[in-house]
């Protein structure tokens, strides 16, 4: 290698070249002589180890090689394979390594899946990284957390004030344990309760309800997202002072939501302050219970929306009127919907901001859709439409419509998936007209034959 300065894959494909020729020992001082070499600023240490996977020390001798030579280029540090999460089950990451870990003080992202931490282990780890913004990591859920003991909740205050995205995942073994899912549910709780300066707090593997972290909150937080219960929402419609950074906002409804309704009703002046929150633009309705609630939630927010999500994994799903929708959110851009039925009964050629549409409708429907009234609002991009029943009249009109230029006129993907009930006959008739719709479209725009799909099923 005689160039001045290389890229890290150039690097790693001249060792991999050389590592089965030699033994650990001089692959590493061949790293050592060439490492200034290279100019990247994210190493994944599981590209190094990969050369010599029996060795299991192989992997510390490189870190420690980049610890005293790199520390200070580095701004990404992964150990990373490709198992996934819940097939993950990593041995405990030891404090020779994160020690090592530790030294590389311009690290803003740190992303490790192969090894997991003592909660205390992470906290002494972080506190030493100054730079550290974001943190994907697995964590052992039999971890010490004393969450009541005021010396630990200044620790962990101290250690991860700056981190601005914390995610984190239960060992493979764990994920299904209830053990596991407290251990999860505590810690997000503390962690908004304590971490003020969070924009993001996830947990991989698990939906874990705020709606806890809501109730405790007595200080103001840079929160984006937040995911609670419908039971709690007029609590954290009242507490807009302590979330004002909320950007998305998750719902659901389950059956404690039935019980709790017949003996309250909404309070219409509480989730009124929901339209103090200035900048919540993405909402999202799990399995909603009742038209009262959706009418009152779109009211308040949406002036604001930008994406708007309707979804049920219930049989219980409710008509939604898209007329309503477009009515109250002048603004929205995305708009999935997962649900039984519909109205659509006028144009939505008026909806001049959506530009993503994707409904999933209940297969055992026979009513006949619209599609050129979907279809009509004038900025779309992307369209997935599934469930539907069509009739031959209607592929036909829409056709004309699209060569006409009045519908689909800046579509860049389209996907139409729809239901059948008739003979032989009229099947092949739709399957000709489908054809003509799906010619139509690309003959009107230079888009890929694989990114417009019509079928039927």
């Amino acid at each position: 290698m005689e160039e001045e300065y290389v890229s890290q894959d150039v690097l790693l494909d001249f060792l991999r070249k050389l590592s089965p020729k030699m033994v650990s020992s001089e692959t590493l001082m061949i790293l050592y002589i060439l490492i200034d070499k290279a100019t990247d600023v994210r190493i994944n240490l599981n590209d190094f180890s990969e050369m010599y996977p029996s060795e299991s020390d192989y992997e510390l001798k490189v870190l420690q090689i980049f610890a005293s030579r790199k520390a200070t280029q580095i701004s990404f540090l992964e150990i990373k394979n490709a198992i996934i999460p819940s097939d993950n089950n990593p041995p405990l990451m030891e404090s020779q390594m994160w020690t090592e870990i530790a030294k590389f003080k311009n690290v803003k992202n740190l992303s490790i899946n192969k090894y997991q931490f003592l909660l205390r282990d992470l906290m002494e780890m972080c506190k030493n990284m100054p730079n550290l913004n974001e943190i994907q990591v697995v964590i052992e859920c039999d971890s010490e957390f004393p969450e009541d003991d005021p010396q630990f909740i200044q620790e962990f205050s101290n250690s991860f004030d700056k981190i601005k995205e914390f995610v984190f995942h239960a060992p493979g073994r764990a994920m299904k344990s209830l053990e596991a899912m407290s251990f999860s549910g505590k810690l997000t709780k503390f962690g908004i309760k304590h971490l003020p300066n969070l924009k993001w707090f996830a947990t991989i593997g698990f939906y874990i309800d705020k709606s806890l972290a809501c109730q405790e909150m007595d200080i103001s937080c840079k929160l984006q997202y937040f995911r609670l219960n419908a039971i709690y929402l007029e609590e954290f419609a009242s507490k807009f002072d302590k979330f004002p950074s909320v950007e998305a906002l998750v719902v659901s409804w389950t059956e404690l939501n039935d019980v709790v309704s017949q003996d309250s009703k909404i309070n219409k002046k509480k989730l009124n302050l929901l339209k103090k929150f200035k900048k919540l633009n993405d909402l999202c309705l799990c399995n909603l219970t009742s038209p009262e609630y959706l009418t009152v939630l779109l009211d308040n927010l949406g002036q604001k929306l930008k994406f708007l999500d309707i979804n049920y994994d219930t049989d219980h799903k409710m008509k939604i009127d898209l007329n309503q929708i477009q009515e109250t959110c002048p603004l929205l851009s995305n708009l999935t919907i997962n649900v039984a039925d519909f109205e659509e009964s006028q144009s939505m050629d008026s909806f001049r901001s959506l530009k993503k549409l994707q409904i999933i409708f209940d297969t055992n429907s026979s009513e006949k859709v619209c599609l050129s009234n979907l279809l009509s609002p004038p900025n779309l991009e992307v369209v997935h439409l599934e469930g539907f029943q069509v009739t031959r009249q209607e592929l036909q009109e829409m056709t004309l419509k699209i060569k006409d230029k009045t519908i689909l006129t800046k579509v860049k993907k389209l996907g139409l998936f729809l239901n059948w009930e008739n003979s032989g006959e009229m099947k092949v008739a739709l399957e000709k007209e489908g054809k003509r719709l799906v010619s139509a479209v690309l003959n009107m725009q230079q888009i890929d034959e694989e990114n417009v799909t019509l079928e039927f099923f």
